[in-house]
């Protein structure tokens, strides 16, 4: 009897199996859309459809920026983005790890972005981001939270260099010890 039920949960667990490998590849796929969708919609500078990604209250976390809240300011800081002269060139990203959790869906990946700003050489830069996307009533994904980061080291000598920027000359970066306890990382 112990060993018919540990056969019928080994078939049960293989027979599922494939029906869980499609459901995580179709997600995938959904995800891959939206990422290519996104880098379109940065190449012709279409706000609006950059805005209609995002979930009503949904919250961003930028690299080197404070936290943003609502559609209302993306939209605010695009267009300062903008007044300042950035013109994103290129964008791609690379979701690797896909999932669901409850009516939420997890994305992780990567991404590489070439920016001009005016009086600078082209950045070219790369990173990695995390997004929470929710389902609207019509079951299209919106993301509800997001962040990501370059995997720039501007306190790195030469780092910035590299990228067409001054560095500080290391010699005259505060060490960690001198700095005021509330300055220190």
């Amino acid at each position: 009897m112990r060993t018919a039920r540990v056969v019928l949960v080994g078939v049960l667990v293989l027979g599922l199996a494939p029906v869980v490998a499609a459901e995580e590849s179709a997600l995938m796929a959904e995800v891959k859309a939206l990422g290519d969708a996104l880098s379109e919609a940065m190449m012709a500078d279409d706000v609006d459809f950059m805005l209609g990604m995002y979930a009503e209250g949904a919250i961003s976390l930028p690299n080197y920026g404070p936290r943003m809240d609502g559609v209302e300011a993306f939209r605010q800081h695009h267009e300062q983005m903008a007044a300042a002269g950035m013109k994103i060139n290129s964008f791609t990203s690379d979701p690797t790890d896909v999932w669901e959790a409850g009516d939420q869906v997890i994305e992780i990946g990567t991404f590489e972005i070439s920016l001009d700003m005016p009086g600078m050489p082209g950045i070219q830069d790369k990173g990695k981001y995390l997004t929470v996307y929710v389902r609207d009533a019509d079951g299209n994904l919106k993301v509800k939270a997001e962040t990501w980061n370059t995997d720039m080291n501007p306190m790195e000598m030469g780092a910035m260099e590299e990228h067409g920027h001054d560095a500080m000359p290391r010699e005259e970066m505060p060490m960690k010890d001198e700095m005021p306890k509330e300055q220190a990382p």
